[in-house]
This record gives structure tokens, sequence and C-alpha cells, in this order.
């Protein structure tokens, strides 16, 4: 494999002056970024696939609710649509991807999801005054629209500061970009995590100018999707369409032995793939085991409710904390309140 690495490394090397010239005529002013009115802030990665954004984007629709109106604004990866959509109660992921349709699930009265290529074209039709802030799922690299607070996130296993420019690695651009980041954070990190173990990341930060937190993810209890009753059980088959589900797998392993079904990020479940899903499920004791997904599979699943049904499916919800989580809430309080 290195010597097909060494085989990418020119095509890299193009990849990263294209972007490194787009991002300069960006910070030259020759290609136009539209400043977003009011509160806004950015949720964003250097790396291709999941670094964490979804689980910061819920975690601030929470914080933020308690005084404000949200506003979700992301591009619906997935979706076989296009323009902008204001998400509703008839949607399915097929229509405004399952990311949008999981924020949905989160909203309060006054909040709204919309999914929009291209987020000026949604954010210039979108009723904006006080009330509301606009958090922007994965829109770092899309700077015809410049937020007013941008946080940059990365997988403490997979930091953006040791990965290549693609298709070498799995960099969308080059590492400096940090600096345009407000705040970094460094996601699924281990618990109790040392000073001496977090010092290369805090260091990154300090060569970017940027301030370093560091977030975990915190499993929450099992919730229970179909009304099949179950014993205690002690295997679980794990059906997962993302893009790092390792943490997930550990975590369960912790408690049980795992079947694990690994399909690619984003994945299109079908009927055909539900039922060799459960297929697989009867061929083990079905007396002891139940079926574990994500919420954001669950998404996808759940619009074959029928064949769902047949089964003991759960879905294992997750939350973050925070190191230095009242610094972290400054940060976002000070920027929210002043704005």
């Amino acid at each position: 494999m290195h010597w097909l690495r060494g085989l990418l490394f020119p095509v890299a090397a193009i990849y990263g002056f294209v972007t490194a010239l787009r991002n300069r005529l960006f910070d030259l002013g020759w290609l136009k970024s539209y400043p977003i009115p009011g509160r806004s802030i950015c949720i964003g990665n250097l790396n291709v696939g999941g670094s964490g954004k979804s689980p910061l984007t819920r975690y601030l629709m929470a914080h933020l609710q308690q005084d404000f109106e949200v506003q979700v604004l992301l591009r619906g990866y997935g979706r076989k649509t296009r323009g902008h959509l204001r998400v509703a109660d008839h949607h399915s992921a097929q229509e405004v991807g399952d990311e949008a349709l999981q924020y949905y699930g989160d909203l309060q009265d006054g909040d709204e999801v919309h999914v929009c290529e291209k987020r000026k074209d949604a954010i210039t039709t979108l009723a904006r005054d006080a009330s509301k802030v606009l958090l922007l799922d994965d829109a770092f690299q899309h700077r015809y629209v410049r937020a007013g607070l941008s946080l940059l996130v990365s997988e403490y296993e997979h930091p953006f500061f040791r990965d290549y420019l693609m298709p070498v690695g799995s960099l969308r651009e080059a590492r400096r970009g940090a600096k345009r980041a407000d705040a970094l954070i460094f996601t699924k990190c281990p618990d109790n995590l040392s000073e001496e173990l977090k010092k290369p990341y805090v260091e990154i930060g300090q060569r970017y100018g940027v301030p370093v937190f560091f977030s975990s993810i915190r499993y929450l209890p099992l919730k229970k999707m179909t009304p099949i009753p179950v014993n205690p059980p002690n295997h679980v088959l794990l059906v997962t369409g993302i893009a790092h589900p390792e943490p997930l797998l550990h975590h369960l392993e912790a408690s049980y032995t795992v079947t694990h079904l690994k399909y690619p990020d984003h994945f299109p479940f079908t009927l055909a793939h539900l039922r060799q899903i459960h297929q697989k499920f009867s061929t083990f004791d079905v007396e002891k085991t139940i079926i574990i997904t994500t919420e954001k599979d669950f998404v996808r699943l759940s619009s074959m409710k029928d064949e769902i049904s047949k089964a003991p499916w759960f879905v294992q919800p997750i939350g973050i904390s925070f190191d230095r989580e009242a610094l972290f809430l400054t940060t976002i309080n000070e920027y929210v309140r002043k704005n």
C-alpha cells in the first residue's frame, strides 16, 4: 500500500494547490464571501468522514434552545432532491438526508431545519432576527458564506494534523485551514485524558492561534424501537452505516458478545438489506440476542416499519461531555450575547 500512496502524492499535490488557490482568492476578496446576518455558528472539519459534527450540533442546539430559537442548515448529504427545502413531518431521509431528520427530531417550538447545497440561497430566504441562532453543519469549506463563529472538529484518534490531503489521506484542504477557526474541538476522546496526552493537541492549537477543547462520547440508555418482548441479552447484532463505528463497537463489547454488520457511511438501506439483516439475526439464539444501531442509521431504516417490527431493534443514543465545559460554553455565550 505504501507504493500506492507514493503514486497518489502528485495527485494530492495538485489537489492541495487548487484548494490553496481557492482559499487565497477568498482571503484576498476576489471570491466573495457573504457575511451571514445575525448570530451564526459553523460546525465543520478538515477531514472527510465522521468527525463528530452531528453530536456537537445537537449539543449546541440543546444549549441554545434555552434562550433562542434555533435554525439548522446543512447540505442534506445523500438526499435524492436538490435545492432548498425546509424539513417537515412528511419528509423522508431520501428527500432531506438522515442528519436533517435527526436534527428535526430535536426541534422545539419556533426552531427550523433546512437543507440546501448552496447555503447562501437558503440563508437569504430565512427569517433572521435577534431571537434566532443559525447553526451550519459542515460548512467550513463552503466559503461563499461566512458565519460569525467557526468551530472546527477533529477526531482524537484521527486528528487532522496527522492526516494528508486527499486522495493520499482524508483532508479536504491543507492543515493550515485550521487558522480560520475560532475554536478547535478534538472529539471522541478517551475518558480521563491526561494533560500529557493533551499536550500535542494543545500545541497544534497554539500553532494556529486557536483555543483547544476536548470532548468525549457519552452513551445513554438504549432505546427500544419495537414492541417485541426480550429477555436480558448476552449477544448483540450491531448494524452501522457510519464512518467510524469503532467507539460504539468497543463500548458494546464491554457488556455483550457483538457481531458487527458494517456498512459504508450514509448507506442507503433497502428492504432487501433489512431482510438480510433479519436473516442474519435468525441464525443466533434469538431469545438472547438484540439488534442495535445508531440514531442516524435508524432514521434511514425506520421508513420500513413493517419489516423493522419483526425483530427486537434498539437504538444507542449518544451525547457528549466536555473537558473545560464551562469555558467552552462561555465562548459560545459570549458570542451569541454580543451579537
